[in-house]
Formats: structure tokens, C-alpha cells, sequence
């Protein structure tokens, strides 16, 4: 089979995704599969990876794929492969926008359907719809910015009016978050008011809609979605333990000492509620393929669902492939499994 792995690009989590493709080729069946590694630089200009595929390791985060070889016309060349395997997480890859041009190109591709990932690549849009199902999160408000003012419940304020607005529906600690983004980029916790005020105005660098989130005391979960035939299966429920006071990008990728917990130290009952609630989640989202959700476990055993990640992580140390590991799908597998599932989709 000729499969294409695309990573890269414009978004924030390129260095992410950089790293995650690694992993992907590297645990890829070279019997298989006749591997091509394209590379999309900052500017989104196609480039194949021009390497010995036999031998390639996993990057630090930080170091570029070379040596690189321009390609000049990415859609002629996309179509002569049997299937891409979409690896670009946050902007361009989860927001749905390279899956339509697959979809239109009639490509087969490792990746959520376009409309589901739009919608779910928003962090705002997927709450609302979640909590109309009576799926748990956790409390919180969101606003836009346009132009001078701040529109938040289809009211129009001016910045201070808006934090003074903030502050009497939600108490400290809270998450100020862009609506799009990921891997925890421009994600800040604040505990008072001049932190609200300098993480809103770095937040709505990235993201014009801004998600304010009451900080949540419990521990941090994660499960693992996966497709396969008309089943939507879910992994064992892992545990995150941060090196940070939340799971930053730094927590995320550039420490060893943030720790995972497979399987997490839960009860039979809490884990089968946090699998039965990732899989709802799924399917009301119209997900397809993978994804990976994350929970709160409060300490008064509340179970709210926190985030879903249509592209997770897939470095050698990412909860993803760790979580199907430990439930029985070994990483080269997996691939398979969701190469396969692009074709028949």
C-alpha cells in the first residue's frame, strides 16, 4: 500500500506533530506499507521527507526533518497515494480543513470527517453540545472579541466590563483558554484578577473565542477511542500525574518528570461510567476513527468530561497508544487498525 503520513504545518503544535509522525513511521509495518513522510513547513509549503525510511528514529521536540525536497503541486502528487495518514495536530489537521480537501480529492485518510472535527476542534461549540446531552463538564462562560468589544451571552461589553462579568460567574481558581487550540497552548490558570486580565489578552492572540473554566480539584483521566468495523470501542482509563500545576505543553513534552498511571488506580465501576461517558461523547459528536477524551474525577466522585482530541498525540510516550497497549493493541497494530478502517470508510 502506498501511504502518505502528513505532519507539520502552520499550526502551534507543530513541533507536536513532528514528533508524533516519528513515532507513527517508525512503528509502521515496512512490509507493508510503501511509506512516504511529507513534511508541511511553517508556511504550509509541501516538502518529502528524503530519508532512509528503515531508519528513522524519533526526534526531540524542536528538531526539523531534513534533508527536504519541495513538492510543487501537493494535490497531484497527494492522489497518487492509497492513504494518507493525517498526523497535524490543532490548526489545519484537527480543525477538519485538510480532511475536506481529502474528501474532495476522493483520498482515503486516517483522520475524523471534516464537519465532526470543525465542530469539535472548538472547544465552546463541543461543551454546549455535550451539556444539551447531559454529558457533564466542567462550569464555565465564553466570549468573542469583535473589534473594540466583547460579546458574551449575545450581550456587547468593553473589556473591563467584561472581567468584572467574569468575576461574579465564576470564583478563582479558573482556565482561560482559546476556543482552538491544543496540546494546552495559551492555556492559563489564574488565581486573580491582573492574571485574568494578561491571560485573556494572550489567549485572544491565538483565538478571537475565548472558554473561561472554573479549575477543577480531582485527578485527571484519560480514555482511548477507537473504531473498528461498527463497534466504537473504549481503552482502559489512564491516569495523569503533572509535573506542573495543570498538564502544560511543557508538562506535556518537554519534561520527564510528569508521570502516566496505566490503568489508573480506580474502581471497576468508576472506569466502566468514564468508558460508557467517551463513548456517548463520541458517537453524539459524530466521530469516526480515533480520538482520545479526557475526565476530572472529583473528589466527591463526580466524573466531568474535560476535553476531546480528535488527532491525539501519537509520540512513543503519548497516552493514545500507551492506553491501547496496556488494553491488548500493540502500537504497529493500531496503525494497522486505523489504516484499514480509513479504506472501508
Amino acid at each position: 500500500m502506498k501511504l502518505a503520513v502528513l505532519f507539520g504545518s502552520s499550526s502551534n503544535e507543530h513541533d507536536v506533530s513532528v514528533v508524533s509522525a516519528c513515532s507513527i513511521i517508525k512503528n509502521l509495518d515496512k512490509r507493508k506499507y510503501n511509506i512516504t513522510p511529507i513534511y508541511l513547513d511553517h508556511e504550509n509549503q509541501f516538502y518529502l521527507w528524503d530519508i532512509d525510511i528503515s531508519n528513522v528514529d524519533v526526534i526531540k521536540i524542536g528538531v526539523m526533518p531534513e534533508p527536504l525536497k519541495r513538492v510543487d503541486d501537493p494535490f497531484s502528487f497527494l492522489k497518487r497515494f492509497d492513504c494518507v495518514f493525517l498526523m497535524i495536530h490543532g490548526k489545519n489537521g484537527e480543525d477538519g480543513i485538510l480532511a475536506s480537501i481529502f474528501e474532495f480529492l476522493h483520498i482515503p485518510y486516517v483522520g475524523n470527517q471534516p464537519a465532526s472535527s470543525i465542530i469539535t476542534m472548538d472547544k465552546i461549540y463541543t461543551k454546549d453540545l455535550l451539556e444539551l446531552n447531559h454529558i457533564k463538564t466542567t462550569e464555565y462562560l465564553s466570549f468573542m472579541k469583535y473589534q473594540d468589544y466583547y460579546i458574551l451571552d449575545g450581550s456587547f461589553y468593553n473589556f473591563k466590563e467584561l472581567l468584572n462579568l467574569i468575576l461574579k460567574k465564576i470564583t478563582f481558581p479558573m482556565f482561560v483558554k482559546p476556543a482552538n487550540s491544543g496540546s494546552s497552548i495559551g492555556v492559563f490558570k489564574v488565581n486573580q484578577s491582573d492574571e485574568l486580565e494578561r491571560a485573556i489578552k494572550e489567549a485572544l492572540k491565538i483565538d478571537e473565542r475565548i472558554l473561561i473554566e472554573k479549575a477543577i480539584k480531582g485527578r485527571e483521566l484519560e480514555c482511548a477511542i477507537l473504531e473498528r468495523g461498527r463497534k466504537v470501542l473504549a481503552s482502559c482509563v489512564g491516569e495523569v500525574l503533572p509535573l506542573d500545576d495543570f498538564y502544560s505543553y511543557t508538562a506535556k513534552y518537554k519534561s520527564n518528570k510528569s508521570k502516566t498511571i496505566i490503568p489508573a488506580d480506580i474502581s471497576n465501576s468508576e472506569e466502566k461510567q468514564i468508558q460508557n461517558i467517551a463513548i456517548r461523547a463520541f458517537q453524539i459528536l459524530n466521530l469516526h476513527g480515533y480520538s482520545r477524551i479526557d475526565f476530572f474525577l472529583t473528589d466527591d466522585h463526580q466524573i466531568l468530561l474535560n476535553e476531546i482530541n480528535t488527532i491525539p498525540g501519537f509520540t512513543e510516550i503519548s497516552m493514545y497508544p500507551k492506553l491501547w497497549e496496556e488494553t491488548g493493541i500493540p502500537y504497529s497494530e493500531l496503525l494497522d487498525i486505523l489504516i484499514h478502517e480509513s479504506i472501508r470508510k
